[in-house]
């Protein structure tokens, strides 16, 4: 039988509609935003657009999709206009893939180097587990601004992200229901995690690298 699971940022998020943190939040041209990502099944991607103003975090827009290749998001990033400072990806990204044409395969990360995508690549979970990953967003949000419209797939999915139910046992399982939701949420836990790396960015520790044309070629 179908269950309300609880989710794990419903308090926070709807703590966010009350303070009027859900609104117009619009992008600043003078501050580096920073990408938060998350690789899902079958290539499915979830992009969120921050910039940090003062101590809030201003989550300006998302972005998501499924079935296209690393290049797609590098045209999509420079179809933004934005100024970009730290691109924060899961561990994941430097898995190997066949197909590369020299018989041993390139990774993500060195795919999205050649797109012009410098990423930096968040603590994995043999070094931070999925709960405290979850815990760091909810210490994040109440800091968060997000603009309504730009970003309402995105706050949908942090929204609906759920426990999932154990029929056999009768009880909720430790680990979070897999569905459209995961993404979203994930790439946003992504980001928390990795903030440190979006900070030194900002302090001009690392230098934003532009992201190139749309069609430019390594």
């Amino acid at each position: 039988a179908w269950r309300p699971w609880p989710p794990y940022y419903g308090r926070e998020i709807q703590q966010a509609r009350r303070e009027g943190r859900i609104t117009t939040v619009p992008h600043q041209p003078g501050t580096l935003v920073h990408t938060w990502w998350d690789l899902g099944m079958d290539d499915e991607m979830a992009i969120w657009f921050v910039q940090r103003i003062g101590r809030q975090v201003h989550v300006i827009d998302y972005y998501h999709n499924s079935g296209e290749g690393l290049r797609h998001y590098a045209e999509v990033l420079q179809g933004k206009g934005y100024l970009y400072g730290a691109h924060i990806g899961p561990h994941d990204l430097r898995v190997r893939e066949l197909g590369a044409g020299d018989g041993e395969g390139i990774s993500r990360l060195e795919t999205a180097r050649r797109l012009g995508i410098r990423f930096t690549v968040a603590p994995g979970p043999s070094q931070v587990s999925r709960e405290d990953g979850i815990q760091a967003v909810r210490n994040l949000l109440p800091i968060c601004w997000f603009d309504e419209q730009r970003c309402d797939d995105g706050i949908k999915a942090l929204e609906a992200y759920r426990k999932e139910w154990d029929e056999r046992l009768g009880t909720y399982k430790s680990t979070p229901l897999h569905d459209w939701a995961s993404n979203g949420a994930d790439a946003f836990r992504i980001g928390a995690v990795g903030d440190q790396s979006a900070r030194r960015r900002i302090s001009g520790e690392i230098k934003p690298a532009p992201v190139p044309p749309a069609g430019w070629a390594a």
